[in-house]
């Protein structure tokens, strides 16, 4: 059997859904815009001010990827005793300190300062060489804690080789004060299989500093069968791998033929952006665990949920909830982790950041899936990214009694002081998603405290609600954002200093990330074994039929706009000269800021 290199399973974010998501994000349209927050308002979250689990120091602690024990079924936040449970990832602002803490407070208290911190979970005297990231957890039959999490080895020249893994938590609840008494059953469920999904030896043969390696951010959910599964964050693997043969694959571009044909001359036009096309290969995957609560292996390995060869290199945070009888999957992403400069540099310009939540709907769990908004735009970065109100890392979270309406909860600044001395990353306020039956969403002016992971009659805090003015501290608007000091790696924003987007700055080369084609029928290994480099693929024997239903020969979206059937002759029969002629870029001038 030979690889495929045309496969068609799964959704794509085409190059065209990637401009549709920055035109958005441009236009500042009020149904995607993440709210304005009240800046004065924003507080330093205190239980973050704990014992680091590198330093054994008591310090103020950045805090940003979180998520909430769960039920593992409806995705509520679980009561554990009368507790809400949070896990999150904390570390001390500018150093390479990554490592995940358990956070508690009384179920349905929406005070940020009456949580508490019972420690890291992995314990003290951690250093940089073994990392924790973002992942899951969810409330098990006897009422421990079942974890899933990213372990990361920085051993290996300080590269992050990721691991999807999972632990099992037991805790004690001694007059208020919750702490761990045991972690068991820490083991490795997944790490890449080569074929569906890229694995580390893969990228580290192949990796000349520009590309993107993701094996993490696993999300648990149950399907009505009670079957399990992991959601996570990954890159393609040789059935649809990165490569510069992805340029000329007509079914990454997604638009009709005039915009396809002026994005294939552009993207050859500009090295970085024909570097970035190259590596680009992010996915949503999606495998099947096993029966064992407590000790979960893979049971089955389904191809991606989505992809996005030769338009992103990162979508990360997946997580799933279903609402009624669909199942609502979502991510976030830096459009700057994209191939298409022009997009996320106007994004920069006119806003100050490219950051945005995208989502797809589908009527079973393994898919197929249809993007939100027709592009999957869900959310837009409203301020620049080193203001104090400026978030990331989205997390959807079900409101208990409603089908149609979701908790959004995010993270405060981008880490490591960009915002300002003493204005630590905390949680950022929380805020309502209305899910139209159109298969569309709204941005609420619904909005919590910050920390507030359960919607009820005692959530909404009307002081948080912001403007454009009040979202920025004193100062605030006239500071350029310091992309370097953020860690994009990109050219500075000057509001001050217009550029012109036709011909805007060539970024320099990203370097690999601190955390960080189109899939034919889908054959997932049933026992994919060690994977082989991509010069020597080792080819499955006895392909696997996933459970969900055939994937069509398109694409699975029949919202998007479908390229014509002889656009291939259109690109032969026109000489060079006319098509460049023909097909100029075009500019974007519109400021946000004076």
């Amino acid at each position: 059997m030979n690889f495929s290199k045309t496969a068609k399973s799964g959704t794509q974010m085409t190059y065209n859904d990637f401009q549709k998501i920055a035109d958005t994000l441009i236009k500042q349209d009020g149904r995607y815009t993440v709210p304005f927050f009240k800046a004065s308002e924003i507080k330093n979250m205190p239980a973050a001010t704990t014992k680091d689990a590198q330093t054994n120091i008591i310090e103020p602690l950045d805090v940003w990827d979180s998520w909430p024990v769960q039920d593992v079924r409806t995705g509520q936040v679980a009561n554990w005793n009368g507790y809400q449970l949070v896990i999150a990832m904390m570390g001390v602002p500018g150093q390479n300190d990554n490592h995940i803490y358990l956070l508690y407070n009384k179920y349905g208290d929406n005070e940020l300062s009456h949580w508490k911190n019972a420690g890291p979970i992995f314990g003290y005297n951690a250093t940089p060489l073994s990392q924790e990231w973002s992942g899951s957890a969810v409330l098990n039959s006897d009422n421990s804690i079942q974890l899933f999490y990213t372990r990361v080895d920085t051993s290996d020249n300080n590269t992050n080789h990721q691991k999807i893994a999972s632990a099992t938590l037991y805790l004690t609840d001694n007059n208020g004060n919750i702490s761990l008494a045991q972690v068991a059953n820490d083991h490795i469920v997944f790490e890449g299989d080569g074929y569906y999904y890229q694995t580390y030896d893969q990228w580290k043969a192949a990796n000349k500093g520009a590309d993107n390696i993701a094996m993490r951010d696993a999300h648990a959910i149950e399907d009505d069968n009670g079957d399990r599964y992991l959601v996570f964050e990954a890159s393609t693997g040789l059935e649809n791998y990165q490569g510069e043969n992805q340029i000329y694959n007509w079914l990454n571009y997604g638009g009709d033929d005039a915009f396809n044909i002026k994005s294939l001359f552009r993207i050859l036009s500009n090295d970085d952006i024909k570097s970035r096309a190259t590596w680009a290969n992010a996915a949503i995957g999606i495998l099947k665990l096993n029966n064992d609560e407590k000790n979960p292996k893979m049971a089955e390995l389904y191809s991606p949920l989505i992809s996005s060869p030769m338009v992103s290199d990162e979508i990360e945070r997946p997580n799933v909830v279903k609402l009624g009888n669909k199942y609502y999957l979502f991510a976030a992403t830096r459009l700057n982790r994209g191939s298409n400069d022009d997009a996320w540099m106007n994004a920069n310009y006119t806003v100050g950041d490219n950051v945005a939540m995208v989502g797809y709907v589908a009527d079973s769990l393994t898919g197929p899936y249809k993007p939100l908004n027709d592009s999957g735009v869900v959310l837009t970065a409203s301020v620049p990214a080193n203001w104090r109100t400026a978030t990331y890392s989205y997390y959807a979270v079900p409101v208990a009694g409603k089908d149609d309406q979701l908790l959004v909860t995010s993270y405060m600044t981008n880490r490591n002081g960009v915002a300002g001395k003493g204005m630590d990353s905390t949680w950022a306020p929380s805020f309502l998603l209305q899910i139209n039956p159109d298969n569309t969403t709204t941005v609420l002016a619904k909005m919590t405290n910050q920390g507030d992971w359960i919607w009820d009659d005692s959530s909404e805090n009307l002081d948080m609600i912001g403007d454009l003015d009040s979202a920025a501290l004193p100062g605030e608007r006239d500071k350029p954002v310091d992309w370097d000091l953020i860690g994009y790696g990109l050219k500075p924003h000057d509001p001050a200093t217009p550029k012109n987007p036709e011909t805007p700055t060539t970024p320099e080369t990203p370097e690999t990330p601190e955390m960080p084609n189109t899939p034919e029928t889908p054959k997932t290994p049933e026992n994919p074994g060690t994977p082989q480099t991509p010069e020597t693929p080792n080819i499955p024997e006895v392909p696997l039929t996933p459970e969900n239903p055939k994937q069509p020969e398109t694409q699975t979206n029949s919202r998007l706009p479908q390229t014509g059937n002889n656009a291939n002759k259109a690109v032969i029969g026109l000489g060079m000269g006319t098509l460049l002629s023909m097909f100029g870029l075009a500019g974007i001038n519109k400021r946000r800021f004076n």
